[in-house]
């Protein structure tokens, strides 16, 4: 099996060379175009020159520049007189300034591919320079101004001026521009809608290529939506964009969900595990929409379906939100939860930017159970005993030599959690170069990332590669060619094959606090002696013999998007996309004897497990746009129309497939008026023959108030517009092959039973909303929605004829109702200070309009009409039972009084459970639905402060109306055998004679007597918390001292993650509700440090 393992991953050892070789021939291609630009920038590049020579000859102070600069340099020695004396003190990043202080004016310096030519001037050049240097004269500065797209456009019109000066020039229609200045002034480069430039002037030069980025503050926001890139004032859509520069590029986060937690109105985020390498998150916008299927949004990247969380951080420019029909129906089925759009950082013109990013950070849990101490848990399990009639399990000399702690081996006191859970640590390093010229631009990342768990043996690490590569091949036609691989590597203990760190946990609360972790070692043996439990499931013995769990993933993907611009606002697209995945698992454990420590008994074997497994998959995608672009006098329309196909094959022989066309169209009447209409028609694989195709259109319409003329007077009205949507959407993510009955290949008998007539589940979603902007500074969104999921897939069950129980339908419908306000405040107070508040609130209410079969329980949760989806189906109870509820027989039983319902075995100090059909019993049919686990408000807050070079951030994150239940260890009795619980310290608080006002039931050995574990009302909590997601303090360096290092700014800044948490309860994290085996969330405390060279 390894063999085999080994195998595949030669496979992706392959696919990674080819790729590689990829990266090369990109590097290659863009090397071509831009040998030019990089030979003839040599001169412009800064360098880190510090000469320091008394009376050195010349030939050793140029040998110095060329080490220092990695320059070649050649001359004459005929020319040069090289044995010549010179002293010179200087420091310097201009490789020109320092030749000039050591050769003096006589000379003349050029470059020859990549080295610098030393030549004697001609007398007439020598005059001349003597000339210039006597008036002043100004240099020549020559360039062109493009602008920061892709591709770069160049810019007409762009103001290029003198600092504190009258003089300046215009670039003319081709971006180019020419400007007399002196060594010192400084260029600003002005143009409307876009960010200020400023270039200081060092020397005469003909090529200075200059990138100008658009404001988001005075121009239009470009939102991302996958096929094409629009400006928000002329959309309809419910769309949101997260601040890259505040959730992203300056948190040590570990994969985008995080980011998301907190930036996004109407995106719901739950972390519920920290284990390393496991984000565990799950994300749903606008609630959910199905009952069986999944409810994952999609996610792009770069305009493929993929993963997110193993991207870096670093590589991403933006993330986009679509969330309603408007903005999504051009996804078509696969939109109906929502549309996630990431798109990558890619190169711009001009100079290279070379930059590190990384952290560390130490990291705990959020929560972890507090149990009771060792002679606590003995005088309980005592009273336990006592509680049924029983004797006493220890004596008091027992309990009072553990609390003394007189013999750590005979009377151990073991705090299993503090035993188990460590300090963690997290650690990542990213590093980045990028730049190029018109003709051609890279952005090259590299990152790799570590974490150390809180359980031994748990960590993970990602090794993370990125070459996005674009290339002029004429005016206007571009191509965009990028690369994209990751390694994961990640382990975790095992216990036996199948039970990993949750497995583990779980032995946690059920090991009592007086068992010993691991006894001294004898002398003359080399046996490890583990205190007693059954199985050896002593949480000490799993890690030490339990083994390890390993996980290896390789993913390698290609993509390759040419654009060509026809004629001009007509531009075709294409794209083509490539990605193999390999995976490969291994689980080891050595055989291993257990003993008993006061008889060297033999106790138990474990067995050596090693079993490793393979798995391999790979993703194809081809696609085209064609899109145009009419303006004329006050009418503008933009339309798209595309085709695309997928396909998917899985190492177990699965595949699927789509295939799709779709079209869209936004016109816009003087900036009023908007109208917006879209369409795609979906063919999936997963659907039988006269299903397999959808149509999704959607329709909506806008209006610019703030364009009117009415209310244009209102100079503190910057933007009122009024937008509403409505559309259909799919979902064809419903697993494969439901619509064909599968049969064992063994015996031929059918297993499972297909529906050819299944369908896609649709989702009808209308959207009303507002965009308000005030005063400039203040911006407000809100947005209502409806939607309404029907032809929803269950699998009701049917008799048991043939041997089928269940067969794949459409027959529901659910609905998801709500609204998201988002509110943001920007302002500058002072050159020097400023701060931004952003918040926002949604609220999404859930409920089942129709079911077939229905009500579906499991025992726990309920699916019916008129409830939300997964609601709570528990007993409802009346606090516990007291003495008075009950009189005596002559044997001294309880006997329940007239009226009191009770469980059979209840006595006083169990759960009072209410008897709500009347029939003078306690059954499942007393049950009623209380709450459900989807929160009914979510929030965030993100404040951030700047003053000068300081920065504070604080993003608050919540959510409210959330119900949840404890179940064990929680609610859960105690045991005196196998995997009994371990109570925790609250649990001291338990009902007796004399303490009837308790917080908990009576205790007993184990969960049967009393009948105090079923999921009832009384193991209720609200799970609703506010959280500090991030409290970050940061400073920025940018003196000059820096930059005549090479280094254009440093940025440190110390940050904590989740470090506080207020809720109500406090037995377990609110987010995660994790319980018995659930690896806990983390606090991180990091350093970091981002520097710019």
């Amino acid at each position: 099996m390894e063999k085999k393992a080994s195998e595949d991953f030669s496979k992706t050892q392959k696919v990674l060379k080819r790729s590689l070789f990829i990266i090369l021939l990109n590097c290659f291609i863009l090397a071509v175009p831009f040998n030019a630009f990089a030979f003839e920038s040599v001169f412009e590049q800064n360098y880190t020159l510090v000469l320091s020579f008394k009376n050195a000859k010349m030939e050793q102070i140029l040998d110095a520049i060329s080490e220092q600069s990695g320059i070649k340099i050649a001359y004459s020695t005929e020319e040069l007189a090289t044995n010549k004396s010179v002293s010179v003190d200087i420091k310097t990043s201009d490789i020109k300034e320092a030749l000039s202080a050591v050769l003096g004016d006589g000379y003349t310096f050029k470059q020859i591919d990549n080295y610098i030519a030393i030549a004697k001037k001609a007398k007439d050049e020598v005059q001349s320079t003597i000339i210039s240097q006597a008036d002043d004269r100004p240099w020549t500065v020559q360039g062109q101004v493009l602008e920061n797209s892709e591709p770069p456009y160049p810019m007409a019109g762009v103001n290029i001026s003198i600092k504190g000066t009258k003089l300046g020039t215009i670039s003319d229609q081709n971006g180019y521009f020419s400007i007399k200045a002196k060594r010192g002034d400084i260029l600003v480069f002005n143009f409307l809608g876009f960010k200020e430039y400023e270039y200081v002037v060092s020397r005469a030069i003909s090529n200075l290529s200059v990138s100008l980025s658009e404001d988001s503050e005075t121009l239009d926001e470009i939102i991302v939506t996958g096929f094409s890139e629009e400006k928000k004032l002329n959309t309809i859509s419910s769309v949101s964009s997260l601040d890259i520069s505040k959730n992203l590029t300056t948190k040590p986060i570990t994969s985008l969900s995080q980011s998301l937690q907190g930036g996004i109105t109407g995106l719901n985020v739950t972390q519920s595990s920290g284990l390393p390498g496991a984000d565990a998150a799950t994300i749903k916008i606008r609630g959910i929409s199905s009952l069986t299927t999944n409810s994952d949004p999609l996610v792009l990247v770069d305009g493929i379906p993929m993963d997110m969380n193993n991207l870096d951080p670093n590589t991403i420019e933006s993330v986009t939100v679509l969330k309603d029909a408007a903005a999504a129906a051009i996804y078509g089925a696969r939109a109906a939860n929502g549309v996630i759009v990431v798109k990558t950082k890619r190169g711009t013109p001009g100079k290279v930017n070379v930059s590190y990013n990384g952290y560390f950070g130490i990291q705990k849990a959020t929560y972890l159970p507090e149990f009771i101490d060792g002679a606590g848990y003995m005088e309980m399990l005592n009273a336990a005993n006592t509680n049924i009639g029983g004797d006493p399990i220890y004596s008091q000399e027992e309990i009072d030599n553990t609390r003394k702690g007189v013999d750590p081996v005979k009377y151990p006191d073991v705090d299993w959690a503090d035993f188990l859970f460590k300090t963690g640590s997290v650690q990542s390093h990213s590093v980045s170069v990028s730049g190029g010229s018109n003709l051609a631009r890279f952005a090259l990342t590299a990152n790799y990332l570590k974490n150390e768990g809180l359980v031994e043996k748990a960590n993970s690490d990602r090794i993370n590669i990125r070459a996005n590569t674009s290339v002029s091949l004429l005016d206007n036609l571009s191509v965009n060619m990028d690369f994209n691989s990751y390694r994961t590597n990640r382990q975790e203990p095992m216990y036996r094959d199948g039970a990993y760190t949750s497995s583990i946990i779980s032995y946690m609360y059920s090991t009592p606090p007086n068992t010993v972790t691991r006894y001294p070692m004898k002398e003359g043996s080399d046996i490890v002696f583990y205190g007693n439990r059954p199985e050896q499931r002593n949480p000490a013995a799993l890690i030490d013999r339990g083994g390890q769990f390993k996980a290896l993933e390789d993913n390698v993907s290609i993509n390759i998007a040419p654009r060509w611009e026809v004629i001009p606002k007509l531009i075709l697209r294409g794209q083509y996309s490539y990605r193999v995945s390999s995976s490969a698992t291994n689980r080891q454990r050595a055989a291993y004897n257990f003993f008993d420590y006061t008889s060297d008994a033999l106790l138990e074997t474990w067995s050596s497990i090693n079993n490793a497994s393979k798995d391999r998959s790979s993703y194809y995608y081809v696609g085209a746009t064609a899109e145009y672009t009419f303006e004329k006098d006050k009418h503008r329309l933009f339309v798209i129309g595309g085709y695309n196909q997928e396909l998917t094959n899985n190492g177990d022989w699965d595949q699927w497939s789509m295939v799709s066309v779709f079209g869209k169209a936004n016109y816009t009447f003087d900036r009023r008026f908007l109208l917006e209409a879209t369409v795609r028609r979906d063919g999936s694989s997963r659907f039988g023959k006269g299903n397999k195709y959808g149509v999704f259109p959607s329709v909506g319409a806008g209006w610019n108030i703030h364009e009117e003329k009415f209310i244009k007077s209102a100079k503190w009205l910057n933007e009122l517009k009024l937008r509403a949507s409505y559309g259909l959407l799919g979902n064809e993510n419903i697993g494969l092959y439901k619509y064909q009955s599968l049969i064992n290949s063994s015996n031929g008998n059918e297993t499972t039973y297909g529906n050819p007539d299944i369908t896609w589940e649709k989702v009808n979603m209308l959207n009303v909303g507002a965009d308000i902007r005030i005063l400039k500074d203040i911006n407000i969104t809100f947005d209502y929605y409806d939607k309404l999921t029907t032809d929803l897939i269950i699998t009701p069950p049917i008799s048991y004829v043939g041997g089928i129980e269940k067969v794949p339908m459409n027959a529901g419908e659910l609905r998801n109702r709500g609204w998201e306000l988002d509110l943001n405040y920007n302002k500058q107070i002072t050159k020097d200070f400023g701060f931004n508040i952003h918040g926002g609130l949604s609220q999404n209410k859930n409920k089942i309009e129709e079911l077939y079969g229905g009500p579906y329980d499991n025992g726990d949760n309920i699916n019916t009409v008129g409830y939300a989806l997964k609601s709570f189906y528990v007993y409802p109870t009346a606090g516990l039972l007291q003495e008075s509820d009950f009189s005596k027989d002559e044997s001294g039983n309880w006997i329940p009084k007239d009226g009191v319902i009770i469980y059979d075995g209840q006595q006083p100090g169990d759960i009072h459970y209410l008897d709500t059909n009347k029939d003078g019993k306690i059954t499942t049919d007393d049950r009623v639905i209380r709450g459900d686990e989807q929160p009914k408000l979510n929030y965030f807050a993100n404040i951030s402060l700047d003053y000068k070079k300081w920065s504070l951030e604080v993003l608050f994150q919540g959510v409210s109306g959330v119900d949840a239940y404890y179940s064990e260890p929680y609610s859960f009795g105690l045991s005196t055998s196998g995997d009994g619980q371990t109570p925790l310290s609250v649990q001291t608080n338990y009902w007796t004679p004399t303490n009837t006002n308790a917080r908990y039931p009576r205790i007993a050995p184990n969960s049967t007597y009393g009948n105090n574990n079923h999921r009832s009302d009384f193991w209720h909590f609200d799970a609703s918390y506010c959280r500090v997601k991030y409290i970050q303090l940061g400073y920025l360096f940018d003196q000059m001292g820096l930059k005549k290092i090479g280094i254009s700014n440093i940025r440190v800044y110390i940050n904590a993650q989740n470090p506080f948490t207020f809720a109500k309860e406090k037995l377990v994290d609110p987010e995660s509700r994790g319980q018995k085996n659930s690896y806990p969330l983390v606090k991180t405390y990091s350093m970091g440090v981002s520097l710019n060279f």
